[in-house]
């Protein structure tokens, strides 16, 4: 595999203002081919949040900062950055269990509720964004799960999925299985977990559950792996993830794999705040001094 793979990197409040103007040109020059925005997440109601912050409700229309949208345009001018993505969900956080029950109340359908107008507000107030990517981690509810998908492409997005739970491989095949019936070419590829939960991941083993079914499918270049930069866990209170030579060992297990067409890092915000972390908790196994670009030459060494 050539080093013109596409490289994708989540972030998180690094992406919002005024965070996001400091640090605009630092992620334009990376080398980051796709920039994922995370975490969106959607209250009981249907009303959309990004991080702790709710940002659009059926009331009030988009009442975030009104400088986001234009700076992501930014983003998107002038540097490597070509492709913005919304993702929905992570780890804890009940998204999904809230889009299902929305659906299960509404008659098993999201026609003419706060989730259906607040996402066509998403929308008209990011029209930059054309992806929404779908971190299920919390309720695997198929029904549910594919009907949101079919809402979404409806009102213009296209979708990437972004599994990791290797006992939950049938919840992703068949969602894709169902909307490849129904909107065929739609679910854009994977982006496949290879660390924390997701650790013992292999693409090889998810291409070929793919292929088991949906026969006719081409997964080739269709999922892209990723890993997670070196970060200190709060929760957990220990360091964990990679640094750059790391990162490129790890992934580099994957060269050669067809179904690979491309790569991510979460997460951008980790990077930046590395050296603050290391003031904070001294990192036993330290990375040095890192940068996005050195994460991303990494990436790209451990496929060439």
């Amino acid at each position: 595999m050539s080093t013109s793979i596409k490289i994708g990197a989540y972030g998180e409040g690094i992406l919002y203002p005024p965070k996001l103007n400091t640090h605009t040109s630092t992620i334009q020059n990376a080398g980051w081919d796709t920039i994922l925005i995370g975490l969106f997440h959607l209250s009981t109601t249907g009303e959309i949040g990004f991080n702790n912050a709710q940002i659009i409700s059926k009331e009030k229309g988009y009442f975030g900062n009104k400088k986001w949208a234009p700076q992501l345009t930014t983003l998107l001018t002038g540097g490597d950055v070509k492709t913005l993505i919304a993702s929905f969900g992570g780890g804890g956080v009940g998204d999904f269990n809230n889009i299902k029950n929305i659906y299960n109340n509404n008659n098993k359908s999201f026609s003419g509720t706060n989730l259906e107008s607040n996402f066509k507000t998403f929308k008209k107030t990011f029209p930059m964004i054309d992806i929404i990517d779908m971190d299920c981690e919390d309720e695997y509810n198929q029904d549910s799960f594919v009907a949101f998908c079919q809402l979404l492409i409806t009102i213009g997005f296209e979708v990437t999925f972004c599994p990791y739970a290797l006992n939950e491989i049938d919840f992703w095949t068949g969602s894709l299985a169902s909307l490849e019936k129904s909107n065929p070419g739609k679910v854009l590829r994977w982006n496949l977990q290879c660390y924390d939960g997701g650790g013992l991941n292999n693409p090889k083993k998810w291409a070929k559950a793919i292929k088991k079914a949906i026969p006719s499918f081409n997964t080739d270049g269709f999922i892209w792996a990723g890993d997670w930069s070196r970060n200190y866990n709060k929760n957990g209170a220990q360091w964990v993830g990679n640094c750059p030579p790391a990162m490129q060992t790890h992934l580099a297990g994957f060269k050669g794999e067809p179904s690979i067409g491309g790569a991510f890092l979460w997460t951008i915000d980790q990077i930046e705040d590395y050296a603050h972390e290391q003031t904070m908790h001294p990192d036993p196994n330290p990375c040095g001094t890192i940068t996005q670009i050195e994460y991303v030459q990494a990436i790209k060494n451990a496929f060439s």
